[in-house]
C-alpha cells in the first residue's frame, strides 16, 4: 500500500464560489502574493508527474493565462454533458483526458483549503484510495484514488452528482488527520480572518 507513486494531481477550480463573491482559484494569499489555485497546485507538484486544473467555462481563460509556462500544469475545463455536475464532472473531465493515466494514483484537492500543507497532502500521497478524515468531518474531496473514467461516466449518466458514490464505488477508506485547521474549506472571505 505504501510508497506507490501518485503520478497526477487534481486541483478542483471550477466551482462557482458564489457564497465567496469572486472565483476562489483567483483569491490571492496575502503572505505569498499567489492565487489559491498557484498555490494548490504547487503544493501538489513535488508528488505528480502532471497536474490538473479543473475548471468552468467562465474561469477557464484566465487559468490557461496563468500556468501557459508550466509544461506540467494542465488546464482541463468541465465537459458540457456534465457541467452541472459539480467537481464529479470536474474528476471525470480530467479522467477523460488523462487516459494515458490509467495506473496512476489521482490525488485530489480542492481550491479552497488554502491551510493545507505538503505534510497532509504527502501523508495522503503514499495512501491510495483514501480520502481525508478529521475528528469533526469526512474530507471527500482531499482524496487519493485509482483512475475511475469508467465508473465516474456511469455515476454522471445516472444523474449523480455526488463525490461520496464514487468513494463508494472504489471503496476508499478514510485517512485520519488530527488537526482541523489544514482542512478548514473557506466558502466565505470572512472565514480568514
Amino acid at each position: 500500500m505504501k510508497n506507490e507513486k501518485v503520478n497526477v494531481g487534481i486541483v478542483l477550480a471550477g466551482g462557482r464560489s458564489s457564497r465567496f463573491g469572486e472565483p476562489k482559484a483567483f483569491f490571492q494569499d496575502e503572505a505569498t502574493g499567489k492565487t489559491w489555485v498557484e498555490l494548490m497546485v504547487n503544493k501538489l507538484a513535488p508528488l505528480c508527474d502532471t497536474v490538473f486544473v479543473s475548471a468552468n467555462q467562465a474561469n477557464y481563460p484566465k487559468l490557461v493565462e496563468i500556468f501557459a509556462k508550466q509544461s506540467a500544469i494542465q488546464i482541463v475545463p468541465d465537459l458540457a454533458a456534465f457541467r452541472e455536475f459539480g467537481p464529479l464532472g470536474g474528476i471525470y473531465a480530467v479522467m477523460d483526458r488523462a487516459q494515458v493515466y490509467q495506473e496512476a494514483n489521482f490525488l485530489i484537492l480542492p481550491v479552497d483549503m488554502p491551510f493545507l500543507t505538503s505534510k497532509e497532502i504527502g501523508r495522503l500521497a503514499v495512501h491510495p484510495n483514501h480520502f481525508a478524515k478529521t475528528p469533526q468531518a469526512d474530507h471527500y474531496l482531499v482524496a487519493n484514488i485509482p483512475y475511475s473514467r469508467e465508473i465516474l461516466h456511469e455515476l454522471l449518466q445516472n444523474g449523480q452528482h455526488r463525490v461520496l458514490a464514487l468513494l463508494e464505488k472504489l471503496q476508499a477508506k478514510p485517512l485520519a488527520f488530527e488537526n482541523e485547521i489544514p482542512f478548514k474549506n473557506i466558502n466565505r472571505q470572512n472565514e480568514l480572518f
